[in-house]
């Protein structure tokens, strides 16, 4: 039975309490014109952030009577997407999709600064896990192994100063451990360098690599949040294992250019989170890595700004140079 933390049942109580606004009260947020809404992503196509967006979209543009494109301007870690939302028009023709969590070397106020929060969409572990082809069939057993001989092992992460790569570092220091970090590009070739055991571990989220975990290519550890991911129920927490405060999310979000009519802002974040909140939606958020969650506009900025701040304690814990 999943298990859901404080923070997750707070933001639930509140896109329920969303949905219950009356839409006479909303009648006023209207664009100005039929123009196309242009929502933007930071990443390649293919992703769960990807597809996460474009399954909103499509069911957003028909309920509000707007064509909505997608648009991937992938590059400098999301920034390319999110700089061209910050100078965009205050007129509600643009969205940008933030798949956090968002690390940069920056200050935080230069990187957000011109986009205000529209909703938090969901948010989900990521797991540490490996090559079925070692003698290692749970955490105890994994960490004992790595000590005695640390030459034999390494993790796989999508990049330096990834959140995978942060979560590893964060590992090898709670369990004393000293696993090499493999930095790939992107994360297709190294599952498949996981599972052949080339690198025997890799930190990934649930989306990508459950089908590998449910062929029994790849042994599931421990997730990385507190609650345990609801489609792989036997997986425990790094929190059950010993590891308390390891609560380390991956989540997706939406922004608005600052200074949008408030009455839009809060018209796209009731839908928004109506249309998260529906069977279907939730089914497929859920199969793509994360739980849905839903919030207002100020529960988002709220995780935001905490989140942040999380990750980036752990970073000068760590001493991780970001890009």
């Amino acid at each position: 039975m999943l298990k859901l933390s404080r923070r997750e049942l707070l933001a639930g109580a509140i896109a329920t309490g969303a949905l219950a606004i009356n839409n006479r009260a909303l009648a006023g947020a209207e664009w100005p014109q039929a123009m196309m809404i242009k929502w933007l992503i930071g990443l390649p196509p293919g992703g769960g952030a990807d597809a996460i967006t474009r399954a909103i979209a499509d069911r957003l543009s028909k309920s509000i009577g707007q064509s909505v494109v997608i648009e991937n301007r992938a590059g400098a870690n999301q920034t390319l997407a999110t700089h061209a939302v910050a100078q965009a028009e205050p007129d509600g023709y643009s969205l940008v999709t933030f798949a956090g969590p968002t690390l940069y070397s920056r200050p935080v106020s230069e990187i957000d600064k011109g986009l205000e929060a529209v909703s938090l969409i969901g948010r989900g572990p990521m797991i540490l896990a490996g090559t079925t082809k070692r003698p290692t069939p749970d955490l105890k057993s994994l960490i004992q192994a790595a000590k005695d001989d640390p030459s034999a092992w390494s993790f796989a992460s999508p990049g330096h100063a990834t959140a995978p790569h942060i979560v590893g570092e964060l590992f090898n220091k709670r369990a004393g451990t000293k696993i090499n970090h493999v930095a790939y590009r992107g994360g297709g070739q190294s599952i498949n360098d996981a599972i052949a055991g080339h690198v025997p571990l890799i930190i990934i989220g649930p989306g990508p690599s459950k089908p590998h975990i449910d062929a029994g290519l790849l042994r599931p550890y421990a997730v990385t949040t507190k609650t345990r991911y609801s489609l792989l129920p036997d997986v425990p927490t790094f929190d059950e294992l010993g590891f308390p405060d390891f609560d380390l999310a991956q989540w997706n979000g939406v922004k608005i250019r600052s200074g949008t009519d408030r009455k839009i802002v809060d018209r796209l974040s009731l839908e928004i989170n109506r249309i998260v909140q529906t069977p279907e939606m939730k089914d497929f958020i859920l199969n793509q890595g994360l739980h849905p969650v839903g919030s207002t506009p100020e529960e988002f900025a709220a995780f935001y700004r905490a989140d942040k701040s999380k990750w980036s304690e752990i970073v000068r814990e760590l001493g991780i140079t970001l890009s």
